[in-house]
C-alpha cells in the first residue's frame, strides 16, 4: 500500500503485455527490481502498472521474451500536474481553493450543547463566548481543558463537562446534579393570605389559627391563617407562639371578561400557485442575490431545507436554504350577528380557562351583547372555585422565636 502510493506521487505508466512469455516478462522485471502492481489478465495478455521511470528496462525486458507492449495511459500526481500545464488561472484557482479551505478549517464554526435539562443552552453558549469559544475562533486558541473548568466553577447544575473538538466542530456533553427536592419549611414563621378577592367556600388549617371562616368575604393580601398560636389551658396562663401556617381555602371568585369582534373581516385565501427561492448564508447573513418576483401578490414563506455545506468533517460557514412562496388573495368575509356572539362565547370561554389554576373550575360565565353597525361586543363575568391560599412570611414571627421581640399574654377568670 505504501509502495502504491508512493510511485502514485512520482507517477506510473499501465501497460498491457501481449505474448506467450508474459510470466516471464513479468518475472524478469521483479528480479530487476521494479515493482509491478494492479496485475490483471486482459483477454490473451496481462494488464500491470510500472513506475514512470523504469520505462526502459520494461521496453528492455520485452524485447528480450518477444512480448509485444502497449502503453494505455500516464497517471499518478505528475499526469495530472502536466494537464494544467498552460492553464495558470485554473491552476492559481484550485491552489487559492485549497488554500482557503486549509484556512477556514482552521476555525470553529459549529458549537453544540448536549446532555442539558436545567441549564439554558444560551447561558452555556454565552458563557463559551466569554472563555473565547464562539463561531470564527481559532481552533489552537480554544483550551478545552479550561474551559471544562470553567464551566464546572460557573454553573453548580453542572457536574460533569466534556469538551470535544472534531473538524470544525465543538460538542459540549454536560450531565447535570441531581435536582434537589424542595424541602417544605415547618419552621419559618408565615400566614396563609389571599392572593385576590374572594368569598371563602372552604378553609382547612393544618397548622396555625384561622381568621376567616365559610360565606367572609376577603381581600387580596387578607390573612386567612394566622401564624399566631395560643398556647395554654384556658383558666391558665396562656402565650403566643408562631409556627409556620398550612393549610387550604378555597373561594368563589369572580373575573370580567371583554372582547370585541367585527362583522366584516378579510381571509387568506391561497391560489396554489407557489414559487421557490434559494438564499445562501454567509456567516449566519443571508445573501438573496437571486429574490423571485412577487409583482406586489402576498404570500406565505415556508421554508423547505437548510444546510450547513461541508466537506467530510470540516464544515463551513456557509449554508444553503430553499424557500416555498404559498401565493395568496385578500377576500372580504362578512359573519353573521349570531355568529359573532358564538365566536365570542368560545373565545371568553378559552380565555377564562386559560386564566384558570391546576385546581380552579369553572362554575358559570354570564355574557352581555351589545350590538354595533360593524362589531359585537361581548361583556361577561365568570364564576369559578379556586384556591386563593398564599404564604407570607412574619418579620415579627420570626423575631418571636429568636426571643427578640415575644410577648406573653396571660389570660384569667
Amino acid at each position: 500500500m505504501f509502495l502504491a502510493l508512493w510511485y502514485y506521487f512520482r507517477g506510473y505508466v499501465m501497460i498491457k503485455v501481449n505474448g506467450f512469455a508474459a510470466e516471464r516478462f513479468m518475472n524478469m522485471l521483479s528480479y530487476r527490481g521494479v515493482y509491478l502492481w494492479d496485475v490483471e489478465s486482459d483477454g490473451a495478455g496481462v494488464r500491470l502498472k510500472v513506475p514512470m521511470g523504469s520505462m526502459d528496462m520494461v521496453s528492455m525486458c520485452a524485447e528480450k521474451t518477444g512480448c509485444r507492449l502497449e502503453v494505455q495511459r500516464y497517471g499518478g500526481f505528475p499526469a495530472k500536474a502536466h494537464r494544467f500545464k498552460g492553464r495558470q488561472v485554473l491552476t492559481a484557482g484550485v491552489l487559492i481553493f485549497a488554500a482557503g479551505l486549509y484556512l477556514l478549517s482552521s476555525f470553529i464554526w459549529v458549537i453544540r450543547v448536549e446532555g442539558n435539562d436545567r441549564v439554558a443552552v444560551e447561558d452555556i453558549l454565552t458563557y463559551c463566548q466569554e472563555l473565547g469559544l464562539k463561531p470564527a475562533a481559532w481552533k489552537r486558541g480554544v483550551h478545552p481543558e479550561e474551559i471544562t473548568k470553567e464551566l464546572l466553577v460557573q454553573f453548580p447544575d453542572i457536574s460533569w463537562v466534556s469538551v470535544g473538538i472534531k473538524g470544525t466542530d465543538v460538542t459540549i456533553k454536560i450531565a447535570e446534579t441531581i435536582e434537589k427536592t424542595e424541602v417544605l419549611d415547618k419552621e419559618t414563621p408565615c400566614d396563609v393570605i389571599a392572593n385576590m378577592d374572594g368569598v371563602i367556600l372552604k378553609i382547612t388549617a393544618e397548622r396555625g389559627t384561622p381568621m376567616v371562616k365559610e360565606g367572609d368575604v376577603v381581600k387580596k393580601g387578607d390573612v386567612l391563617i394566622s401564624s399566631e398560636v395560643l398556647i395554654g389551658l384556658e383558666g391558665e396562663e396562656q402565650h403566643v407562639d408562631y409556627v409556620a401556617a398550612e393549610g387550604t381555602v378555597k373561594a368563589k371568585v369572580w373575573q370580567q371578561l371583554t372582547e370585541e369582534l367585527p362583522l366584516t373581516y378579510e381571509e387568506k385565501i391561497y391560489t396554489g400557485e407557489t414559487k421557490t427561492n434559494k438564499i445562501l448564508s454567509f456567516w449566519g447573513k443571508d445573501a438573496d442575490f437571486i429574490h423571485p418576483s412577487m409583482d406586489d401578490a402576498k404570500a406565505d414563506v415556508e421554508v423547505l431545507f437548510e444546510k450547513d455545506l461541508a466537506l467530510g468533517d470540516f464544515k463551513v460557514p456557509i449554508s444553503i436554504k430553499k424557500e416555498q412562496y404559498n401565493i395568496y388573495i385578500l377576500e372580504s368575509r362578512s359573519r353573521t350577528v349570531d355568529e359573532a356572539k358564538a365566536e365570542l362565547e368560545e373565545t371568553l370561554r378559552n380565555k377564562t380557562e386559560q386564566c384558570l389554576g391546576p385546581y380552579g373550575t369553572i362554575e358559570k360565565i354570564e355574557v352581555h351583547f351589545e350590538e354595533y353597525t360593524d362589531c359585537v361586543r361581548a361583556k361577561g363575568q365568570a364564576v369559578l372555585t379556586e384556591r386563593i391560599d398564599e404564604k407570607r412570611k412574619v418579620e415579627k414571627g420570626r423575631d418571636a422565636v429568636d426571643g427578640t421581640d415575644r410577648e406573653n399574654h396571660a389570660t384569667g377568670q
